[in-house]
């Protein structure tokens, strides 16, 4: 449980801080440096950010997004700041800059597991290859030798077709 939980800032930064017995915690929002650009909204895994926008104004200069911290719901984990590419967010631990996810290697890492269930598509379907936009995927109808068939509409028992969809996995 914290002893404490404080909320400070200027028009420059904002610090939020969770002091504890042993430990204190706080995370800095520098906001010269942020855009509210919303990557660290999207990332953080207690929903703890959000971005706050603010109407246009005719004839205005349009205000840029910001960024809202709530100090109850952060854990300080760092995903914001290893994440943030200007160098907006510094998360601290007992005064120094100090990133756990980082050091106990548990940030979350993409699983490019990519399986296609060739047998739900159609023969003359190629969607998938088609909105491909690096044209990894080759959708191609094989017959019952494993042969490529070119022009499937004269194939004359169009049950013995198969859909086979290649996906280049080392560049996917």
């Amino acid at each position: 449980m914290p002893m404490k939980l404080l909320k400070t800032g200027t028009d420059q930064e904002l610090t939020i801080e969770r002091v504890l017995h042993a430990k204190s915690y706080a995370l800095t929002l520098n906001k010269t440096l942020c855009t509210g650009c919303g990557i660290c909204v999207e990332a953080c895994p207690r929903e703890a950010m959000e971005t706050k926008t603010f109407p246009k104004v005719e004839g205005g200069k349009t205000q840029s997004p910001t960024v809202q911290i709530d100090e109850e719901k952060c854990h300080y984990c760092g995903i914001c700041d290893s994440i943030c590419p200007f160098g907006a967010i510094d998360v601290m631990v007992d005064g120094q800059h100090l990133i756990s996810v980082v050091e106990r290697e548990s940030f979350p890492q993409l699983i490019r597991e990519i399986e296609v269930d060739a047998t739900k598509c159609d023969l003359d379907c190629t969607e998938c290859e088609e909105a491909c936009p690096l044209e990894l995927i080759q959708v191609n109808v094989q017959g019952p030798s494993g042969k490529k068939v070119q022009d499937v509409e004269s194939w004359p028992d169009r049950e013995e077709l198969q859909v086979v969809v290649d996906i280049d996995r080392d560049l996917c």
